[in-house]
This record gives structure tokens, sequence and C-alpha cells, in this order.
């Protein structure tokens, strides 16, 4: 799963002065051991020496990004290992698209029935989100199957308004290669893309990362509802529990580790399996730079996040 440069859309609350930032020491022990291995767990992680470590980076305010996010939660909550977590998918569109369009696409949904937002009655094993035609379109092309199963796939245009909400998914013939043509100024820059696999534990901490930043700057105001659904999806009951006596002791949120949110944040393999690398990167522009490297630890068998804590920062 890969992103590469982008573009920003909204201006949102992104500038960052120095004295405003606070950052704080993660839950559970923090120390140089632990700070060594997140530097050295790209390398752990990889089958060989030579091969680049599985990452993602993402983008506040970048239109690529955000739909990549959104489209990522949602199939997390429609395949949840425990079952279809509705409240999620729920929340969600009515976080990412306008109320508008989300009536339009429950009358459709009613009329073929299937989920308007995946064309199918099932979840794609593959996904991948391009640029478009132009700043507020993006092609998402959804690969269903694999396997003995037979590969289908289907392209999809998904158009928003300069705020971010989406206003229109429809099915095109349009393939990324195409679209990338007339969205770049230069027929040979490279299209901008975010590729993301089911059950990938990069993948999974990359959209939960994404769409909690969406639901804290969101334009219109911090969108508390989708930030405490993600984090209910996401956390362990037990985790969720400590995680918030946390933030009442240092006055941060407990997930980004700061009292705003980062420009940039890059996630990547851990240690091992079960630990991913979360750095996120706050300022820019006129505001210093603040970089905090976070591990995410998660449980075996669904994958949920049973602790979170800061190795580095600077």
């Amino acid at each position: 799963m890969s992103r590469n440069t982008h573009t920003p859309r909204r201006p949102g609350r992104r500038a960052v002065f120095a004295a405003g930032l606070v950052l704080a020491v993660g839950l559970g022990v923090s120390t140089q051991a632990a700070a060594q291995a997140a530097v050295r767990a790209p390398a752990k992680a990889s089958a060989k020496a030579s091969a680049a470590p599985r990452s993602v980076s993402g983008f506040n305010g970048d239109v690529v990004t955000q739909v990549a996010d959104f489209y990522g939660a949602y199939i997390y909550a429609k395949d949840d290992p425990a079952g279809p977590d509705t409240a999620l998918a729920k929340t969600l569109r009515a976080h990412y698209l306008t109320p508008a369009f989300a009536k339009q696409l429950e009358a459709w949904e009613k009329k073929n029935k299937v989920d308007g937002l995946l064309r199918a009655q099932n979840v794609p094993a593959q996904w991948t989100v391009s640029e478009g035609a132009n700043g507020l379109e993006v092609v998402v092309t959804l690969t269903y199957g694999g396997g003995e199963s037979p590969t289908t796939t289907t392209d999809l245009v998904v158009q928003q308004e300069p705020t971010g909400h989406i206003t229109d998914i429809r099915t095109t013939s349009i393939t990324p290669a195409k679209a990338s043509t007339k969205a770049s100024a230069k027929a040979s820059a490279a299209v901008r893309s975010v590729s993301g696999t089911t059950g990938d534990s990069v993948t999974r901490i990359a959209d939960f990362y994404g769409a909690y930043v969406d639901a804290k700057d969101d334009p219109a105001g911090p969108d508390t509802a989708l930030a405490k659904t993600l984090r209910a999806h996401y956390l362990t009951p037990a985790f969720a529990k400590q995680l918030e006596a946390w933030e009442k002791k240092n006055k941060v949120d407990g997930v980004l580790r700061a009292q705003n949110v980062p420009v940039q944040w890059t996630v990547s393999e851990g240690g091992n399996s079960r630990e991913i690398v979360v750095t996120h990167t706050f300022g820019g522009g006129e505001s210093p730079t603040v970089t905090t490297n976070l591990v995410v630890e998660l449980e075996p068998v669904f994958g949920d996040v049973t602790d979170i804590r800061t190795t580095s920062a600077r």
C-alpha cells in the first residue's frame, strides 16, 4: 500500500505553532530499547534484508488520502472478523457523504439490493484510489475475488465538493491510467494513488489513523461521533478504558499523542507482525516541524489495538 506526493485541497486547521503543540509519553514502558526497536523494525519485518518495508503515508487535506481513508475504514467495518460493524459503517457514511447524496444512495441501494459504496454485496479483496479528471474527483478501483475465485474489477468515480464531502459515486469505464492523463499537467507525471488489501495490518492501522484525523480536523468542527466510533471499533475495550484514564491525566489525545492533528503521517511494519510503527509530523509552513514516533501493538486474533506508546519525539 503506498501513497506518494499530494496536492492539498482544504486548509483545515493544520497550521500549528510550537507553543501550542503538546506531545506526551505513551502508555506502557517507553525505553531506549523500545525506541531502538522501532528504528530497527522495518529491517526485521522484511523477509529480505534488501526489501523495502511496507508503509503508507497520508496527508491531511489531500483528496486521494481522504477518500482512501473512507473506503479503507468502511471496508473494515463491513468485513470485521467479529461481524459487520454497522455502527461504524453508518457513522462513516454520515461523515463523508453529503446529506443529500446519502439519502439518494439509500434509495439506490433499496432498489438494487447491493451496497452503494462498493457496488456489490460483499467486500473487495483489494482496492486502489487514484487521481481523477480534476481536483474534486478520484477513481476508486475495487477488486473482488482472488485465489480460487474469479477476479472481477469495478471502477468508480467519486465526486467531492470543495469541503471534502462526497456528492456522487458512479460506475465508470475510465481506468486510473486514463484519468491520470487528464489530471496531470504533464503526461509523464506519476499518478498519485493508494492501494489497500483486506486483512493487512498496515492497511488497517493506516485507515484508522487517517479516518481519525479526518474526524478530528473536519472543516465544520471535530466529528466526535466518528472519533468515538472509530476508537470503539479499533481499540480493545480494556485498552480504550486505559487510554481514557491516560488522557484525563495528560490532557492530550491518546491516539495522536498531541492536542492537535498532524500535517502528515506514515504507517510502517514494526518489529513483529503484532506491531506497527506510526510517525506523525506536526507543523510545517511557517510553523516549526515536530515529529513523533509511536508503536501500535495489535492483539493476534482480530488485530485490535492493545497499546500505543511513544518511542521518540523531536
